[in-house]
């Protein structure tokens, strides 16, 4: 409670005093957002003032151990900041500290050394303090216009990015360069909003400024900076399980472990990472959508969609739930479900995510010509609320999907318009691997190089994306050896999400070209039997071209038989030009 009427400490000290009890790896706070969603259980206005009484209840309700109240009111000239744990169950009071400040620039000071005292009076030993313990102007900002900044750039208390928290957070560095959890933060606003480009300069900034900070800011900040600055997805997921190892109650910690593990195609681990982190925290909303996305990955169609349906899913109205929900309609060809996925997901503010989702169902169904379209559209609606890196990145999409099925000089078109837009590793590695496709083998090359040199430490570009590249150089000038070769390597990243089927589809087509057609049918097999992990690659309905020509160079004339049709099936309505659909007509045709 702020009685001084200064109102740079609303917000700040909540902030300040959160950050300080979270320094304690047996502490959690309780979220600002569930606060609100019990006082409306309660009958309470949610904005209304919580006061003791109303606290707790709320504490019985939600079975919390103990309320913290706290209070900044003027002495004279003086400040007094008091600090009280009370017991949830009985109203006693647990532990008590309060402190007299000369100046407000000491407040932040004496918070931080009462909050240790108060830890301490709750039972946590002194090594423990001692060791997870930094001053709060270290962990946070000595500046409380700072803070206060940084604590309206929080969405209900939570350290989620979102657009509207950048003002905040460049307000808050501007006051303060040297604020290493704004930077950090800012960081991970832009990478998630489609403005990765801009976010290295800050995470570095932040990584820079790491030991200043808490043991718990600094997991958070590290891990922003191997996301954004590095792309290091396998320091990202050692640190991640460093983090659920040190704080075990930290629900951030466990959906970061998910993602990391997500990222090298560990699903399992992952599902196992995201459900403990919505048992934490069941109003945590990005671990739902990735737990949905893994179980999908793993072919549990049944356990996603009683998650998507379970009682309150909806109420979290999350991108990520809405899209896995419209992949899983797709995976199991409910088209009014799908229809009814986009339509809500296009209701929520984050509309323009849903811009891609038809353009690729679209691709997979054949129909080149109508996923051209929707990435323009797509891209068009990206440029005009400023987002050039995904315009970039949808405008490499359809230049691939183009070279895919050997429209070449469209491709080459695109390519020019995306790279023109951005040269994030994302553009990049696109741009490559469909130059490479399109025989433009010294382009190809020149983005291969720079994707090494500008991107070394990216894990996902260095194992995955950098040789299936080089593969598809190879097998455009008959190297088939080579670029099996160039393969053996990212098996280990198969299952991954980033690999989009193309290391086992090269693969099989290197087989192709070496005549070999058992080992290229059990390469287009492993398409056929994971369709989940990538549910609208246009390298699936490829795939059964893929067997049928390897079952005719086998002789297996009634699996070719089968395996030609299945495409056919697929591409029933597909654009009647397409080069593969016409050449395995031909090829069908010609079966004996």
């Amino acid at each position: 409670m702020n009685t001084t009427g200064e109102p740079v400490f609303d917000g700040a000290l909540k902030v300040a005093l959160a950050v300080a009890l979270e320094q304690s790896p047996f502490l959690k706070v309780f979220p600002d957002d569930r606060v609100r969603e019990t006082l409306r259980l309660m009958e309470q206005a949610p904005e209304e003032p919580v006061t003791r009484s109303i606290a707790r209840e709320l504490a019985r309700r939600e079975r919390l151990k103990a309320l913290v109240a706290g209070s900044i009111g003027r002495l004279g000239s003086h400040y007094v900041v008091a600090l009280e744990a009370i017991n949830a169950e009985n109203g006693d009071v647990m532990a008590r500290e309060q402190v007299e400040v000369e100046a407000k620039e000491g407040v932040l000071t004496s918070l931080g050394a009462a909050t240790s005292r108060l830890r301490e009076k709750l039972g946590e030993s002194l090594a423990s303090i001692q060791r997870f313990d930094v001053p709060l102007p270290r962990a946070t900002t000595a500046s409380l216009d700072a803070l206060h900044a940084y604590s309206l750039a929080l969405d209900q208390g939570r350290v989620i990015p979102r657009v509207e928290a950048i003002p905040h957070l460049e307000r808050a560095i501007e006051l303060d360069p040297n604020f290493a959890l704004a930077q950090a933060l800012l960081s991970g606003v832009y990478a998630n909003t489609g403005r990765s480009a801009e976010a290295p300069a800050f995470a570095r900034r932040a990584f820079e400024l790491r030991d200043r900070v808490s043991e718990r800011e600094r997991f958070f900040i590290s891990w922003r900076y191997y996301l954004d600055a590095e792309q290091a997805w396998d320091k990202a997921l050692e640190l991640a399980q460093s983090w659920t190892t040190t704080y075990p109650r930290e629900a951030f910690a466990f959906n970061s472990l998910g993602i990391a593990s997500a990222a090298f195609g560990q699903h399992e681990r992952a599902v196992g990472a995201f459900r403990e982190a919505i048992r934490l925290d069941a109003r945590f909303v990005p671990p739902h959508g990735n737990l949905v996305g893994s179980l999908i990955a793993l072919n549990r169609f049944a356990e996603a969609n009683t998650l998507l349906h379970e009682p309150g899913a909806r109420d979290l109205d999350s991108i990520g739930l809405r899209r896995s929900a419209y992949l899983l309609a797709f995976l199991e060809n409910d088209s009014s479900a799908m229809a009814r996925e986009l339509k809500a997901a296009r209701s929520t503010t984050a509309t323009m995510w849903t811009s891609s989702w038809e353009a690729r169902t679209s691709l997979f169904s054949g129909r080149f010509g109508a996923a051209h379209a929707l990435f323009q559209r797509s891209v068009q609606e990206a440029l005009h609320d400023n987002f050039r890196e995904l315009g970039a990145q949808w405008t490499m999409e359809d230049a691939e999907s183009h070279a895919i099925v050997g429209q070449c000089a469209e491709a080459r078109r695109e390519v020019s318009a995306g790279l023109e837009l951005s040269r994030d590793n994302f553009t990049l590695e696109r741009a490559a691997r469909t130059l490479a496709l399109c025989d433009a083998g010294n382009q190809a090359s020149a983005l291969e190089k720079e994707l090494a040199s500008r991107f070394s430490n990216a894990a996902l570009t260095a194992r995955i994306q950098l040789p299936v590249t080089g593969a598809a150089l190879a097998l455009r000038r008959g190297e088939s050896a080579r670029a099996i070769e160039r393969l053996d390597a990212v098996a280990p990243y198969d299952h991954a999400p980033s690999s989009e089927f193309w290391p086992p589809y090269l693969r099989g087509l290197a087989y192709l070209q070496l005549k070999d057609g058992h080992a290229a049918t059990a390469q287009f097999e492993g398409i056929l039997s994971h369709r989940e992990e990538a549910p609208t690659s246009p390298l699936y309905p490829l795939a059964h071209l893929g067997v049928a020509r390897a079952a005719a160079l086998t002789g297996d004339v009634a699996r070719a038989r089968t395996s030609y049709e299945q495409l056919f099936s697929l591409w029933n309505g597909a654009d009647s030009t397409l080069q593969p659909l016409n050449e395995a007509r031909r090829e069908y045709a010609r079966l004996q």
